[in-house]
């Protein structure tokens, strides 16, 4: 059974012309150029610069345009070294830390046992594609071959306002590493931080096509933008935000018709959202006095809403402007940012 592999990211490498044979089942090999460790299970810097020389399984959702927390500017962004890599935080590192217990209850609830491969699963004809799996799920009678374990911590509220089982970037990560590994199975384990509650390991199938088409989609990605030096669209304000930070004082730009179509779209968008607005607060207000003293609302058992009293702290900036104002002006914070307004 092949293993890890490591690659010289200087070196260039060319492109076979059959482009898509390796996604059947890649071969891995082992060299000896870089050594990617944990040191106590806490990245250290010098292994969080090397992610610029490759794509990870944690960044293939973002370079597809499917991270909530990166857009593919944004990676493109890191990549080139146009922005420098964030090291750990006490999140992504509490999250290391707690990854042993995680995979210790994971072989305790399914009778699996996993081993820790701390160094990264390489492609062999695309060297940029990496990925470093949490756990190696050791082969038993219940699973024949080898498999993944992807362990996640995360909070509950993230999970309560998941749509689906769990975030699409963790299937397209745990995709990722199948497709590197040549395995046929993987597990997810999740852990909410917040209530110390483990979930049940998720078993997640290796799906051919799927691994194809993201596989195809990130090589095109990388070579369209990172070797090419071209930036991808801007996805979202703070792309934009990021392109152009700050406004030329009285610069203008002329609409044309396609603008001015775009212009009178969001007029109208505008106002049906002002419309469901109100219509929204007046229901809300209707139920709300049937309500009266009552805090929940209720159909044959089944809650329907609530009007529950919330006692919230804020800090009374204007009391304290008032009685400290030099202390106030001491601590005050400038910042700048550009306001979009529609003129009516």
């Amino acid at each position: 059974m092949t293993r890890l592999l490591h690659h010289n990211t200087n070196q260039t490498t060319s492109l076979p012309d059959n482009r898509w044979a390796f996604l059947l089942l890649p071969t891995l090999k082992t060299t000896n150029t870089m050594s990617m460790k944990l040191l106590d299970n806490i990245p250290t810097q010098e292994w969080v610069d090397a992610r610029q020389e490759y794509l990870g399984g944690s960044e293939v959702a973002a370079a597809l345009g499917k991270s909530p927390y990166q857009t593919p500017f944004q990676l493109w962004l890191l990549k080139t070294g146009r922005r420098e890599p964030q090291g750990s935080t006490p999140i992504t590192e509490m999250g290391h830390i707690l990854e042993p217990v995680c995979a210790e209850k994971f072989t305790e609830i399914t009778g699996l046992k996993v081993r820790n491969i701390s160094e990264p699963y390489e492609h062999p004809e695309y060297p940029f594609l990496r990925g470093n799996i949490d756990r190696q799920i050791v082969s038993s009678d219940k699973h024949p071959g080898p498999g993944v374990l992807e362990i996640k911590t995360t909070n509950s509220f993230r999970l309560r306002n998941e749509p689906n089982e769990y975030p699409i970037s963790w299937h397209f990560q745990l995709m990722h590493y199948l497709m590197l590994t040549g395995y046929s199975y993987g597990y997810l384990m999740i852990l909410e931080r917040d209530t110390g509650y483990f979930h049940d390991p998720i078993y997640i199938e290796r799906n051919e096509e799927l691994i194809a088409i993201n596989t195809q989609k990130v090589i095109e990605w990388w070579e369209d933008h990172v070797i090419a030096d071209v930036p991808p669209d801007a996805m979202t304000d703070e792309d934009l935000l990021i392109l152009y930070p700050d406004a030329k004082e009285g610069e203008t730009v002329e609409a044309n018709p396609k603008l001015y179509a775009y212009f009178q779209q969001l007029q109208k968008v505008r106002d049906r959202l002002n419309e469901y607005k109100t219509h929204k607060e007046s229901l809300e207000h209707l139920l709300k006095e049937e309500l009266g003293n009552a805090e929940h609302m209720t159909l044959a058992g089944r809650r329907l809403l609530s009007w529950k009293n919330s006692t919230q702290r804020r800090f009374n900036t204007t009391t304290f402007k008032k009685e400290h104002p030099q202390l106030y002006k001491e601590f005050l914070k400038e910042t700048t940012t550009r306001r979009f307004t529609i003129n009516t």
